[in-house]
């Protein structure tokens, strides 16, 4: 049974992407050179998060990465757990990333950060509270979609700003393109939502069919982003991974009517993302393609223009997050909820504080 899903505040917070992103161009680098006097002169800068915000701080090490520092991922909880798995001194610094802060193992997170002596900053809603940290990174109003969106694509973007600012002070050339490409980024966002139709056809596949998603380099990020986005969204039987851990393994258990949604941008991995879409052609698959064409007749494309590789997890993400809310339509499903209007989802959720 579908249902009209253009009323809903996930596909509302998704269109409105380009106007947030034109704020934080307009304002948000004066906080991204901000941070950078905190934690520029950091020997290792540690990102953590949890759901959506742990795959924006997967991206995030990338960029830093880039700019020339030593920049790693971990879980909140695992972060919070086991602090001794990552060692800070004061030498060293944390990015929390939390859109609302009020999740428990944000915060744990933020005192294990303190407890070990780093410098602190942080990624939030512009209503957020982080207790302990010296510098809250603003992105965007707090989302009323349990499904985030905005929040994740700008929490990117800030750190896409912080590593710009970061990387230019050091000369690092990982950072060429960088800035010009987040300017362009509102416009192209925009484009790219202005495509929504393109996706319909596949949503409609994979309503009915097995989906798996895969994504190579900072394009993990998408593919485990898109599995969220699906799940929580539309309820949707779908699995990501890294590209080459779903070819060893995996893969076995494709089938020929499944679906394999392939991102797949100019870069390092290109040919090897390629390779993979092609056993899945063979398989008998259905074949989507994020990014640059690849030759199969099973294939359809949904093209993004061109960035540096780095920054393409920015646009990638945006027809995830249309398929994503597109099946919840077809399904007849709200995705705002995190499935809170089923009272016994309600009082399971109930029982344990996330």
């Amino acid at each position: 049974m579908s249902a009209p899903v253009t009323g809903s505040k996930m596909y509302e917070t998704i269109h409105r992407q380009p106007a947030d992103l034109n704020r934080l161009l307009a304002e948000g680098w004066d906080q991204a050179q901000q941070a950078v006097d905190l934690i520029g002169t950091a020997e290792r800068i540690v990102l953590t998060g949890i759901g959506t915000s742990y795959h924006a701080a997967l991206v995030g090490a990338w960029l830093l990465g880039a700019a020339g520092i030593d920049a790693r991922a971990v879980s909140s909880f695992d972060f919070a757990r086991y602090p001794e798995h990552v060692p800070l001194g004061v030498d060293d610094a944390v990015i929390v990333m939390a859109h609302t802060g009020v999740k428990r193992f944000s915060a744990e997170a933020m005192a294990a950060a303190a407890q070990g002596g780093a410098t602190i900053v942080s990624v939030g809603s512009l209503a957020a509270v982080h207790q302990g940290s010296l510098l809250t990174l603003r992105t965007t109003e707090r989302e009323q979609s349990a499904a985030y969106t905005s929040s994740h694509l700008c929490a990117m973007a800030v750190l896409a700003q912080v590593a710009t600012e970061l990387g230019e002070r050091r000369e690092a050339p990982g950072i060429a393109g960088f800035r010009e490409a987040l300017e362009a980024l509102p416009e192209l966002v925009a484009g790219l939502l202005a495509r929504e139709a393109e996706v319909a056809p596949v949503a409609a596949y994979a309503v009915d069919h097995r989906t798996y998603v895969a994504g190579a380099g900072p394009n993990e990020a998408t593919a485990l982003e898109a599995v969220i986005k699906v799940r929580e969204a539309a309820y949707g039987q779908i699995d990501g991974l890294a590209a080459e851990q779903f070819l060893h393994g995996p893969m076995v258990a494709f089938n020929g009517s499944d679906l394999l949604a392939m991102v797949n941008v100019p870069g390092r991995a290109t040919d090897r993302t390629a390779s993979i879409a092609a056993v899945g052609a063979a398989m008998g698959g259905k074949l989507w393609i994020v990014g640059e064409r690849i030759d199969l007749a099973a294939a359809t494309t949904f093209a993004l223009p061109a960035v540096p590789e780095l920054l393409s997890p920015l646009l990638a993400v945006v027809p995830m997050q249309l398929l994503a809310c597109q099946m919840a339509g077809l399904k007849g499903i709200n995705p705002d909820t995190f499935r809170r209007d089923d009272e016994r989802y309600k009082e399971a959720f109930g029982l344990v504080k996330l």
